[in-house]
């Protein structure tokens, strides 16, 4: 169990998820100025119109691109872990406060899935045109390694999100891979994976 901060906001954190974001509310500014500070990361969480979900991700600030003399800030953060929110109080400026506990990582992975997916995944960088870099992207071993730089909608990186077993998060990415190459024109245009 660990205490962190929270930032429910209209998206979804992945780890490895490289987002970039600008703070501007008094309690997130406070909280951002901490985490530079200390080094200690915040929970990005979803919130839509049926309010707060109850897994969420970690992220750490790994850029600061511009702080502004308001205490605004313009910064980059890349998500961690996933973790379910056990309890969570406000503070006196409304800055969420939760209590957490972090996802663990199963050990048993199904390597033949896991060949499947990268075996589907060169095939989609390679439609794509993308044949740079292969080695990073041929020794990839998790499931958010895949999915790193794909836009997906927020519903799939909350199914995602709070699928704490690996092996049926590789199900779930196989099925979306899948479903990416049976477009027709896919791979005429950069675009089409976003749709997937």
């Amino acid at each position: 169990m660990k205490n962190i901060p929270l930032f429910p906001l209209n998206i979804v954190a992945l780890p490895k998820e490289k987002i970039p974001l600008h703070i501007f509310e008094p309690r997130y500014k406070r909280m951002i100025k901490n985490s530079i500070k200390s080094g200690d990361p915040f929970g990005i969480v979803f919130q839509d119109k049926e309010g707060l979900k109850s897994i969420g991700c970690s992220v750490k600030i790994i850029n600061v691109i511009k702080e502004y003399p308001t205490g605004e800030f313009d910064i980059i953060v890349e998500g961690q872990n996933c973790f379910h929110i056990q309890n969570k109080i406000q503070e006196n400026d409304n800055l969420w406060i939760g209590t957490i506990s972090f996802f663990k990582d199963e050990k048993q992975i199904n390597q033949n899935l896991l060949d499947k997916i990268k075996d589907q995944y060169l095939h989609i960088l390679l439609k794509l045109g993308i044949n740079e870099d292969m080695e990073r992207h041929i020794n990839k071993k998790r499931s958010f390694d895949f999915i790193e730089f794909i836009n997906l909608p927020n519903k799939i990186k909350q199914e995602l999100l709070e699928e704490n077993q690996e092996n049926n998060r590789l199900k779930i990415i196989s099925k979306l891979f899948t479903a990416i190459m049976s477009i027709s024109n896919f791979g005429s245009n950069g675009q089409q994976i976003s749709e997937a």
